[in-house]
């Protein structure tokens, strides 16, 4: 098969893999988003402050970032982990690069959408709640940017990794997958941990994530709160690293189903 780039052979591999996956990934998705509609609108109903409402957002938020990106990614290159379904799709006439442009565009059609629904959505019945209290009354705290920074990174990542498990695996590829991000996101956290703890001295709270800054409580007598971040130089490579790793992840995609191909 001829490995050049071709439009019109990559636009009839984004046909076949719509008619393939199309109905099943529409169906996934409707049932998301009446899950998230469920779980985020409740709150746009309340006249105070209601914790449990609030909650339902981070649950939200939660299976966006487990379900969102890695439910759909998971079952990307499913077809070349066993030999029957492998062999249709080797056969097919399209090059490397056409089918695996043709996958990650359909996955990412589909799961971007999923992280601007679940912001607008937060933001949207949050600020008409607010609205609608009464003056001086506790109001809901809408997400903070650098937290939606963070989400957007891990959304991302998440998503790299679980493409790359979906590939290199040939069996429980979702599972492995999740299972090697979860423990590498764990050794991240402990020494991020570490690290702000031995450098900033002995406060009563340290919060801390990979690619974030530090945020330190002293409950002392006089309450004392620091949030350290990176310097503005350094910043730019905080908002280039994880950039790097995913396409860093995809290209390692490519290169695994260049060597299914041969």
């Amino acid at each position: 098969m001829n490995q050049t780039f071709d439009f019109h052979r990559f636009g009839l591999m984004l046909k076949l893999d719509l008619a393939e996956k199309g109905k099943n990934n529409l169906g996934m998705a409707a049932l998301l988003v009446v899950v998230l509609l469920l779980l985020m609108l409740p709150v746009a109903t309340s006249s105070t402050y209601n914790g449990i409402f609030e909650a339902l957002h981070y649950i939200a938020l939660f299976m966006i970032l487990l379900l969102g990106s890695s439910l759909y990614t998971s079952s990307v290159f499913t077809s070349y982990a066993s030999p029957s379904t492998g062999m249709a799709a080797l056969m097919i006439p399209a090059s490397t690069i056409e089918k695996f442009l043709s996958a990650l565009f359909l996955n990412l059609l589909f799961i971007i959408p999923f992280l601007l629904f679940f912001l607008e959505l937060h933001f949207l019945t949050l600020n008409y709640a607010n609205e609608n209290f009464p003056p001086n009354s506790h109001k809901y705290d809408p997400l903070p940017n650098d937290l939606i920074q963070y989400i957007c990174y891990s959304y991302a990542l998440i998503q790299g990794s679980i493409f790359l498990g979906s590939i290199y695996f040939t069996k429980a590829s979702y599972i492995k997958s999740a299972a090697a991000d979860i423990a590498i996101y764990f050794i991240l956290v402990m020494f991020q941990v570490t690290l702000a703890t031995n450098m900033t001295g002995d406060f009563d709270k340290v919060v801390t994530f990979p690619f974030a800054g530090w945020k330190l409580w002293d409950f002392g007598k006089d309450s004392k709160f620091f949030f350290v971040n990176y310097p503005d130089n350094f910043q730019l490579l905080i908002y280039i690293f994880p950039a790097l790793i995913l396409l860093s992840l995809w290209f390692i995609t490519y290169l695994r189903l260049k060597e299914k191909e041969i």
